[in-house]
């Protein structure tokens, strides 16, 4: 049986499987299907408090599965804040001078002619994100080259931008696009979206046709999904 709770301004589905069992769990499908695994007769009731108290892992869940990013923290622009670069923290410098940014050390060191000016300040980061991102990215898809060519798929270009709730997609016409983002985490992530992208230019749902291949291609993908998750 099907059932529905709402969860804030979310509304979440899921399939109720009664079995002979003692404890009740909750399992989220790569293709976003919930799914409740009850001991026979468990009131409904229960069931539902079961749903709501895993509201929010359930949602997340989803969320990764359906190729949705989670927040990311907001800068403030001023020195001492951290930032994240591959996964590693360093710290924001600030200080006053023509326009400059570079990494060195456990600092990201930025000049601008005026400290308070955050606008800049975030201007010239971002920038320095996307430049960064656009050589890394290129680098890291230059090494899955043999999957390409193996399952005879074609990448017409790679897109870095800022994508909402998305950590990448792609494009019947080969297009893979990423988020800038990605750049603020581990390389392992990188390559994990990188690879999960190239098996859509194949495979453009979550069929476990789709899933079988990124088995083949990514083995751990479920711990990579898992280390994704935390940042």
């Amino acid at each position: 049986m099907t059932a529905t709770v709402a969860y804030g301004t979310t509304k979440i589905d899921y399939s109720i499987i009664f079995r002979e069992r003692k404890t009740m769990a909750i399992e989220v499908h790569p293709n976003c299907d919930v799914f409740v695994i009850a001991p026979i007769d468990s009131p409904i009731d229960i069931i539902e408090e079961k749903i709501l108290k895993r509201a929010s892992w359930i949602a997340k869940q989803v969320r990764f599965y359906s190729g949705a990013t989670t927040n990311i923290y907001q800068n403030e622009w001023v020195s001492g804040e951290s930032i994240h670069y591959l996964g590693r923290q360093y710290r924001l410098k600030i200080s006053v001078g023509e326009s400059l940014i570079k990494l060195q050390g456990r600092y990201l060191f930025v000049q601008v002619s005026d400290i308070t000016d955050k606008a800049k300040i975030e201007v010239l980061v971002k920038k320095w994100y996307l430049k960064h991102a656009i050589l890394k990215f290129n680098e890291r898809l230059n090494l899955f080259k043999n999957i390409i060519e193996r399952e005879n798929l074609f990448v017409n270009t790679l897109k870095i931008r800022k994508i909402n709730k998305r950590w990448g997609s792609c494009t019947k016409e080969g297009n893979i696009i990423l988020n800038s983002d990605l750049i603020k985490l581990p390389i392992y992530c990188i390559d994990y979206v990188l690879i999960h992208e190239i098996c859509h230019l194949k495979h453009h749902n979550h069929s476990p046709a789709f899933w079988n291949m990124l088995t083949k291609y990514c083995p751990d993908w479920v711990k990579l999904k898992d280390k994704l998750e935390r940042f």
